[in-house]
């Protein structure tokens, strides 16, 4: 109905390259995003959650194009390699000397889609160079650990010692018309999610990890 009026743009899939088998998709995606309404994300937000685009801003200098906060920013952020550019050899043999230290990331969200140990150490050996294109190598968080008790629908699903990963949710409201048009810029809530030490994957949807929430002390 011509008469219909989407304010809000919610993306709840459209993140994998299945979600865009043909053209048609495609189009939708860009309809959405020459339209007024307001994306979440927005096709700039989705591509800097992109590994890739992850790696480029990790590389020396290239943040400070884009934050008076760089410094500080680059302290907090893991080492990310590219695989499939040149020669990547150095990198491959660095990830498999010491594959438990390394992590191998996809252009995927939401869990199930890293590759670790002996899994890493076989995609690397067996995968074509533009297959390879298609990952990066990154270091391994290592988060301390601590005892925990995790609930799923009503009973205990383990016990034992368990990881944290903290998120920050923000809201950015902009018109991209000018840099000075930001609407909103704001920190408005954050995501606890707890893991078993054993679980590699930590997405709450997968199944990996659950829900939790922080103790300030």
């Amino acid at each position: 109905d011509s008469d219909l009026v989407a304010g809000v743009v919610y993306y709840r899939a459209g993140y994998t390259p299945d979600d865009y088998p043909t053209e048609i998709e495609w189009k939708g995606r860009g309809l959405v995003e020459h339209s007024a309404a307001i994306k979440c994300p927005d096709v700039f937000y989705h591509l800097f959650g992109a590994k890739k685009v992850q790696q480029e801003l990790t590389k020396p200098g290239i943040l400070t194009r884009f934050s008076t906060d760089a410094t500080l920013l680059e302290s907090c952020f893991a080492k990310l390699y590219a695989l499939g550019e040149d020669n990547d050899q150095a990198v491959i043999d660095m990830a498999l000397k010491d594959p438990h230290l390394f992590v191998l990331k996809p252009q995927r969200e939401g869990g199930g889609n890293n590759l670790y140990d002996n899994d890493l150490v076989h995609a690397l050996r067996t995968m074509t160079k533009e297959e390879r294109g298609g990952y990066i190598v990154m270091q391994k968080i290592q988060p301390p650990s601590t005892s925990g008790v995790l609930i799923r629908r009503g009973e205990i699903a383990y016990e034992g010692d368990v990881v944290c990963e903290l998120g920050v949710f923000g809201i950015s409201l902009r018109d991209y018309s000018s840099s000075k048009n930001i609407l909103m810029d704001e920190v408005v809530g954050h995501i606890l999610r707890t893991k078993s030490v054993k679980t590699d994957e930590g997405g709450v949807a997968a199944g990996y990890a659950f829900l939790s929430s922080p103790k300030l002390v």
